[in-house]
């Protein structure tokens, strides 16, 4: 072949290259996932050193220490009417702090509770885009006859505060919801009381009750379901109750 033609292939293969370099990227492809703010909220007793393990494996997966948040009661072992509205209180300065129009909501045990009133309180107003519940007892407990503190009693099966929540519907009324529960919870018991009706609840083999908040596969639905992951692939989204 003659040089000038080597020449002419060369320039050829080199536009191809040069073409395909500035192909864009597929809408969507490679794209970072959305990481809101997200609250961690604890159960009963709970302290903001409880929730330390889950910080740190969402700091891992991406979410940046600005954009998690430990919500500590006043009174850990309070009502959870008062514990509500402590959690607006910490929503917005949340959203005031990060400039973010919505946030996600973790709760523990009878954290959870607080956020169900809430919920019922404000009939859905709230900027909370998800909320998982880590062995809330929805339905009670029967470990509440011993547990103190205005918030123990609110916990007892067929409690006043209960049955008026389960009239005014679950959490999944209002807000995209995930609850996780353990077959080896010794907290809520019978287990059935950390269910929602009305979704399907996801049951993790076996960490304890306190486990749930440093367990891996626990980690893996929380992050899956705050990053809308499980959309359109069978885990619970917002039902009707």
């Amino acid at each position: 072949m003659r040089p000038v033609s080597w020449i002419l292939v060369c320039l050829f293969l080199g536009s191809l290259s040069g073409f395909a370099q500035e192909i864009p990227a597929t809408p969507g492809q490679d794209q970072p996932q959305e990481h809101r703010p997200v609250l961690l909220v604890p159960g009963w007793l709970g302290r903001t050193m409880d929730l330390m393990a889950l910080k740190e494996r969402l700091e891992r997966e991406g979410w940046g220490e600005e954009k998690i948040f430990l919500l500590e009661f006043d009174d850990p072992v309070g009502s959870s009417v008062a514990h509500a509205a402590e959690l607006e209180e910490a929503i917005a300065s949340v959203l005031r702090e990060t400039g973010a129009p919505t946030l996600d909501v973790v709760a523990h045990s009878m954290g959870g509770l607080a956020v169900w009133f809430l919920l019922q309180e404000q009939q859905g107003a709230l900027p909370i885009n998800r909320v998982v519940f880590l062995a809330t007892p929805f339905q009670g407990t029967v470990t509440a006859y011993l547990a103190w503190g205005d918030g123990g009693p609110e916990m007892i099966p067929n409690s006043e505060f209960l049955r008026e929540r389960q009239r005014r519907g679950w959490p999944q009324r209002w807000v995209s919801s995930l609850a996780i529960r353990t077959p080896l919870d010794l907290t809520v018991v019978p287990g059935y009381g950390a269910s929602p009706l009305g979704i399907d609840d996801q049951v993790i083999c076996c960490p304890t009750h306190q486990g749930l908040l440093d367990h891996e596969e626990t980690f893996a639905l929380i992050r899956d379901f705050l990053l809308d992951k499980q959309e359109g692939e069978g885990a619970p989204g917002p039902t009707e109750p």
